[in-house]
């Protein structure tokens, strides 16, 4: 039996019916992997003071010990640059120290595991401005595409018909996306859809494990900025 530990906190802002973070113990055996225990954390509260004290409630509701643990699955982005860092980080010194395998999930396969679709489709995450970042999936059981940012003209383009957004999508996008027929779904951010999809991925050195940034770090693009010639900055 394969025993995974399974950490899901990249949005907590999408907290709802069947989302919001939280960490799961789940075994994995032939037939599926099947939950044990689960801890939610607040999403109104920082994750650095939560985390750790949740997974170690979790690990001891499912009568084990960190010891026990054969995975460490860790949702990585994108999502809120602290709350993805902090598990992260997390993620990277259990398995360092217990000896598990370390996987990390994207976020948008998070997602798409609670997506039901008869087509292709979209999942949006990390809007800012007019943009946001997209996943493609050419439906529920198959592994992402290439992400890239994207506005709504670039929806048009998509072929999607469905977009999973929460309620940072841009206005311009949603309203195209009602023009055009596609409907918009919430997302759920799930951790044991975080083990589902750890099951199909390859494990890491948790030394290599990194969040998924799709834009540039707004400190490095200001950074950028005042160091351009003529900027006054030195």
């Amino acid at each position: 039996m394969s025993v995974v530990l399974s950490i899901e906190t990249s949005n907590p802002s999408a907290a709802g019916a069947g989302s919001g973070p939280c960490v799961v113990v789940a075994r994995d055996d032939p037939h599926g992997t099947v939950e044990i225990a689960r801890e939610s954390l607040d999403p109104s509260r920082p994750h650095d003071e939560q985390l750790i004290p949740a997974i170690d409630r979790a690990v001891r509701a499912a009568g084990l010990r960190p010891a026990d643990l054969s995975c460490v699955a860790v949702s990585v982005g994108p999502g809120g640059f602290t709350a993805v860092r902090v598990a992260v980080a997390a993620a990277k010194m259990i398995a360092e120290v217990t000896g598990a395998r370390c996987v990390g999930v994207p976020s948008a396969m998070v997602v798409a595991r609670r997506v039901r679709a008869t087509g292709p489709f979209l999942v949006a995450l990390a809007c800012k401005g007019d943009s946001f970042y997209a996943v493609p999936f050419a439906s529920q059981a198959s592994l992402p595409g290439l992400g890239f940012i994207i506005t709504a003209k670039g929806l048009r383009a998509s072929g999607a018909t469905l977009l999973v957004a929460d309620s940072f999508l841009p206005a311009d996008a949603r309203a195209a996306s009602t023009a055009m027929g596609i409907p918009v779904q919430p997302p759920v951010f799930d951790a044991l859809a975080c083990a589902e999809c750890a099951r199909d991925l390859p494990a890491c050195d948790p030394a290599e494990l990194v969040p998924i940034y799709p834009r540039e770090p707004e400190a490095v693009t200001k950074w950028r900025e005042r160091a351009k010639p003529g900027s006054g900055s030195v």
